[in-house]
């Protein structure tokens, strides 16, 4: 692969924060994409499982020490790749006792000793548990006792990446051995980016019983990179560490955007969007326009940003605007200003971030009725939807459409609304068809004096599989995974709502047919009740997300 440029990786690698021993510095300066890696990275299911066959005074259970399930599956061997964004090691993986008492052998564990005791994976001196506290794995290695042995115990191999990007690799890692003898033998470790560009590196790693975060940043210049742990003691008797949460962000840029709430007919609007991106990394930008409830998006103009300071601010003017759904300019049309490092970026998914403006037109536009969700699924030949409204003022009825093709809808039902309610109100209707493929539904709230607006649409699928879609935990306080099937690979949304129905988060995702996992930091959200959306042409995944 194509070398990175060392005199730049000079002036944008930075060392770790939250590390008392390390140099510090900043990663990812501004906002930062969620963990690409997911269940990868965190050593959680379906990349990691409990070793049913692991010693029993492992995991016995009889103690906090060894507790039920204390040991997890290996990961694979680095010459032994099953697919991008694998993570593998060369250490010898053992899951019996005194297994981890020779150099150069790792095991996935949740708790090697504490305060009450230790199991007999290895000494009594040992002492760790995973990073979160929440009964997970992570990865206990005994590291290389000479330079004759690799000291790479962990990669991360065959990420898409998009060019030019600036990315974040990160990890939790902590000392399980206390000090000793003239030499010292702490762990000290570094990221290493393509086999040659070190990013990162901790220094000794102090013996406190905690945690340290150790990573540093890179300018991708390739589409694919390989992602190294290093071990940069090889003494014998020491380099014993734990990892965990293994991260890697795309620092990405934030778009706010403010416009009227409401527009006029035959009126001007010019929506601002600011766009915040500290690295200034990502210079061109597209226009695109949704008439169909943001199904489909068309490209409009683009143009190179010009930043000032991290800042950059452009407008987008909306003229001749009717509440005529026929015209260009009308009533419940989407725009968004979608940024990229690249123009190919523009248009990949995983490369561009956005944000998005709606008009909407005084006539047949806004409603005094606050629609916090509305979701759906389907099986056994009836298709259950189900909406939610926060507050309800003059609230005549919801009129529900059903369409086959996305764009020809029929009147499916209509329910009458509260009237007037400042209180959450639940809607459900079961509508019975026999589906081959997919449905689409959406909701026109109708008030008394016959003012309206519409829903997003939602699709259903007769390949609908609303049990294999798991949050957890949750509530939740700092990170929470969803993990959820899909029928084929390709990419989806993932969209995070309040209950006023705002979006405040959206991501696009990379999906592969079969299970999938994507890990989220929910630090960014105030405390509160929220809604989850994973969706495709394929699946249309919904959950209600309780953050502490």
């Amino acid at each position: 692969m194509k070398q990175f440029n060392t005199i730049l990786l000079a002036v944008i690698s930075l060392l770790s924060l939250q590390s008392a021993f390390a140099q510090t510095g900043t990663l990812c300066d501004g906002n930062k994409g969620p963990n690409l890696l997911g269940a990868r990275g965190t050593f959680s299911i379906p990349y990691i499982t409990a070793n049913a066959n692991a010693d029993a005074c492992i995991q016995s259970g009889t103690n906090s020490y060894n507790p039920l399930e204390n040991v997890g599956s290996k990961i694979e061997p680095c010459g032994d790749p099953s697919g991008n964004i694998f993570p593998c090691s060369d250490y010898n993986y053992t899951a019996v006792q005194n297994g981890m008492q020779p150099e150069f052998t790792y095991s996935i564990v949740k708790i090697m000793g504490d305060e009450s005791g230790s199991n007999c994976l290895h000494a009594p001196i040992w002492i760790a548990a995973d990073h979160t506290g929440d009964q997970g794995y992570f990865l206990a290695v005994n590291g290389r006792p000479d330079i004759d042995q690799t000291p790479i115990f962990y990669q991360i191999k065959s990420i898409p990446v998009c060019v030019n990007a600036i990315y974040e690799f990160s990890a939790w890692v902590i000392n399980m051995m206390p000090p000793g003898g003239s030499v010292d033998a702490s762990p000290s470790i570094s990221f290493v980016v393509n086999g040659t560009d070190t990013i990162g590196t901790s220094g000794h790693i102090p013996y406190d019983h905690q945690w340290h975060k150790v990573g540093g940043q890179f300018m991708a210049t390739t589409g694919i990179v390989d992602l190294k742990v290093v071990n940069s003691t090889a003494i014998a008797g020491g380099n014993d560490l734990g990892l965990d949460d293994i991260s890697f962000n795309v620092c990405q840029s934030k778009i706010t955007v403010n416009g009227p709430a409401v527009a006029t007919e035959g009126s001007t609007v010019s929506p601002e969007y600011t766009i915040i991106d500290a690295s200034q990394t990502n210079t061109v930008y597209q226009w695109q326009v949704s008439r169909n409830a943001g199904i489909t998006f068309t490209n409009i103009t683009g143009g190179t940003i010009i930043y000032t300071n991290g800042v950059a601010t452009l407008n987008y003017g909306i003229t001749n605007i009717s509440s005529d759904l026929s015209q260009p300019n009308a009533n419940g049309n989407i725009y968004r200003l979608v940024v990229a490092a690249s123009r190919a970026g523009l248009s990949n998914p995983d490369c561009h971030y956005f944000n998005d403006y709606t008009l909407v037109v005084a006539e047949g536009g806004p409603t005094p009725v606050k629609l916090t969700s509305f979701n759906g699924d389907y099986s056994n030949g009836v298709a259950r939807l189900n909406w939610q409204t926060s507050q309800e003022l003059n609230n005549d009825r919801f009129e529900l459409y059903r369409s086959f093709d996305g764009t020809n809808f029929e009147l499916a039902t209509s329910i009458a609304g509260a009237g007037n309610s400042s209180v959450p109100k639940n809607y459900t209707y079961q509508d019975h068809i026999n589906l081959d493929g997919n449905v689409y539904y959406k909701l026109k709230q109708i008030d008394i004096d016959g003012k309206f607006s519409f829903s997003n649409i939602i699709k259903l699928s007769s390949n609908d599989a609303r049990a294999s879609f798991k949050i957890y935990p949750n509530p939740v306080v700092n990170n929470f995974a969803a993990s959820f099937s899909a029928p084929k690979s390709g990419v989806a949304t993932l969209l995070i709502r309040n209950t006023s129905g705002q979006t405040v988060y959206k991501k696009s995702l990379s999906i592969v047919k079969g299970d999938n996992t994507v890990s989220i930091g929910a630090q960014q959200f105030s405390t509160g009740m929220y809604y989850i959306n994973i969706i495709n042409d394929e699946i249309n995944y919904s959950w209600k997300l309780q953050k502490l």
